[in-house]
């Protein structure tokens, strides 16, 4: 698996889903984040979550609750 740059914790971290049309605009792009925003958990409040993450690189918009990068202390 790729590693990609933790933008909250700034170490490289493995991550799925390695896709070369991340963060394009589009249709894949917007399922994409409507899809990962709907998944249960504390994902959105932990800066090591895969899912966090791959919002980041996928330039999500932000959800309600979301560790903004400007929130997050080492």
């Amino acid at each position: 698996m790729p590693k990609i740059l933790n933008p909250y914790t700034g170490k490289l971290q493995f991550v799925s889903m390695a896709v070369p049309y991340a963060g394009r605009k589009g249709s894949k792009r917007d399922s994409y984040c409507a899809r990962s925003a709907k998944i249960g958990g504390s994902w959105k409040r932990n800066p090591k979550s895969k899912n966090l993450i791959q919002r980041r690189r996928w330039k999500c918009p932000y959800v309600f609750g979301e560790l903004k990068i400007s929130e997050y202390r080492r």
